[in-house]
């Protein structure tokens, strides 16, 4: 069996560099850790899950793809069974912004590696907490898959600003989805403000944020708009 990736999945991949090896946290089939093997692009992988069921079809696929040698797969709760020097990059990928912050909070030594992330939720505070851990966005990319667009993150060691509301890379690389990918904040945005407005004791402060926010995140969609003319 040859593993051909999902759009989400190969830019996920896409940030892998040759030669290293990887965890793929969460990895249900493990198509991740399969691709990089039978590409060569690593020469060892490891993934881990929280369920044994797919942790079984991860094996299975594995043996089909002829990389079962050199992939080892780990029953267990995010890195905890994982080997700090065995590996050089972390992915993270699919899960809620507070799943992956409580996953790296508890491996401290995963801030000296490069984490490649795809949340799902709760950006903005995932965000802070790579700031406040002394971690930067080294780079953002978007993809499209299944009818949504998804934003991978690539992590290193450093220090960045985590006010954006949009990551500066995918400005300044012009990324063809960044026009859809702003237009759905902003309806997000606008949902959670018309939330709070309406409630009995409208938290102020927080309308303010959000409607700098909403501000911010037009200027791009317009500028964006220009550079698609």
């Amino acid at each position: 069996m040859v593993i051909r990736l999902s759009p989400r999945l190969r830019r996920i991949a896409d940030y892998v560099r040759p030669g290293e090896i990887v965890i793929d946290v969460g990895t249900d089939h493990a198509y991740i850790p399969i691709y990089l093997l039978q590409n060569n692009i690593s020469e060892r992988a490891y993934a881990s899950d929280l369920r044994a069921g797919p942790l079984e079809n991860a094996r299975r696929d594995a043996v089909s793809g002829g990389v079962a040698d050199r992939l080892t797969l780990f029953c267990c709760d995010g890195l905890s069974a994982c080997d700090p020097d065995s590996v050089d990059t972390v992915i993270v990928a699919g899960m809620g912004g507070e799943t992956i912050q409580g996953i790296l909070s508890a491996a401290p030594w995963s801030r000296g590696k490069r984490c490649i992330l795809q949340p799902q939720t709760m950006f903005h505070e995932l965000r802070q907490f790579l700031a406040a851990s002394g971690r930067r966005i080294s780079d953002a990319s978007l993809a499209y898959d299944t009818g949504r667009i998804y934003l991978i993150w690539l992590v290193e060691q450093g220090s960045m600003d985590p006010s954006c509301t949009i990551d500066p890379s995918l400005i300044e690389k012009r990324d063809p989805l960044l026009v859809p990918y702003t237009e759905d904040l902003i309806k997000r945005l606008r949902k959670q403000l018309n939330g709070l407005e309406r409630s009995k004791a409208p938290d102020e402060a927080q309308m303010q944020l959000l409607r700098r926010d909403l501000e911010e995140l037009q200027r791009i969609r317009e500028e964006g708009s220009l550079w698609q003319r």
